[in-house]
């Protein structure tokens, strides 16, 4: 699980709305998944969304509060079905995951980093 990463923009929005208008809007692109896990920041917010019933289904949201912009991350692994609660608990705990997301201008140039363990060993 994990390793190299991409994060594609997904929804764009005027700079200076609401973190809560931001979700609304990421929920209405996404078909209103269910948020299993909203995680914020002054200038980032990281969300777990997954289709209700279906705790295998997650996809991972970073929102750019500065720029406006939702980004769905990905990684190159085996789990084509999504992510579960625990695979971004590993992702947070880690993979230090949260300092990348702290700077989310980092999601876009960090598209190809390879994202490991804090071990160094892929997850």
């Amino acid at each position: 699980m994990f390793g190299r990463m991409t994060a594609t923009p997904l929804v764009r929005l005027d700079a200076g709305k609401s973190l809560e208008v931001a979700v609304s809007e990421l929920l209405a692109a996404t078909d209103n998944p269910q948020i299993a896990r909203w995680i914020q920041f002054p200038t980032a917010a990281v969300l777990l969304l997954l289709v209700p019933n279906d705790p295998e289904s997650g996809a991972i949201y970073v929102y750019d509060r500065r720029d406006g912009v939702w980004y769905w991350v990905d990684f190159e692994d085996q789990k084509y079905s999504g992510y579960n609660l625990t695979d971004l608990e590993v992702l947070l705990e880690r993979c230090c995951f949260l300092r990348l997301v702290e700077n989310p201008a980092c999601c876009a140039s960090a598209s190809g980093l390879a994202v490991l363990s804090s071990r160094g060993d892929r997850t």
